[in-house]
């Protein structure tokens, strides 16, 4: 009987927890959303980590990946603030690009690529702080060949699709 009622106990736990965290998860997806609402321009900035044998390699360029991606913002109707303005004001929004390399020998390279949007919050929990927060993000995690290193600037240019959807999801 005990062993009955445990078991029913784990089923009505599994069944609440499979029910709950999409939901949560779901809400938390609109919430991320939904802070876009309102962004008339922002900055964009990409950061390249790589370690010193990939960085001789020469295969990632900052700056082509930049354009590339500026380049799609700005076609999706996005308004891009220049770089010297996003450097002299805390008071503007940016979305944030940092893509993540290693060699890792064998002809394999592991990559990640992380995609935020910071804007200016008040945290009202420490005397109105005024800084910067991520409201906004997504990712993504692959590997190449050293032959191949091409696909990650494609897949971080790419990966604005999100952004670019889930912005015009809560502005048009």
């Amino acid at each position: 009987m005990k062993l009955l009622k445990n078991t029913r106990f784990l089923v009505v736990t599994l069944l609440v927890l499979g029910i709950s965290i999409p939901v949560l998860a779901q809400n938390e997806i609109e919430r991320e959303r939904s802070s876009l609402k309102g962004i008339a321009e922002m900055g964009f900035t990409v950061n390249i980590e790589a370690n010193v044998s990939l960085n001789e390699k020469g295969e990632l360029e900052i700056t082509s990946i930049k354009q590339q991606a500026v380049d799609k913002l700005e076609e999706s109707g996005l308004t891009i603030i220049p770089d010297s303005r996003i450097r002299s004001s805390a008071d503007l929004p940016y979305l944030y690009m940092h893509i993540n390399t290693m060699d890792a020998g064998q002809g394999l390279v592991p990559f990640s690529v992380s995609l935020d949007f910071y804007q200016p919050a008040e945290l009202t929990l420490n005397r109105n702080l005024q800084t910067s927060v991520s409201t906004w993000q997504t990712g993504l995690v692959g590997i190449v060949s050293y032959d191949r290193m091409n696909v990650i600037g494609e897949s971080a240019v790419n990966l604005l699709d999100d952004f670019i959807k889930d912005y015009n999801q809560v502005n048009l």
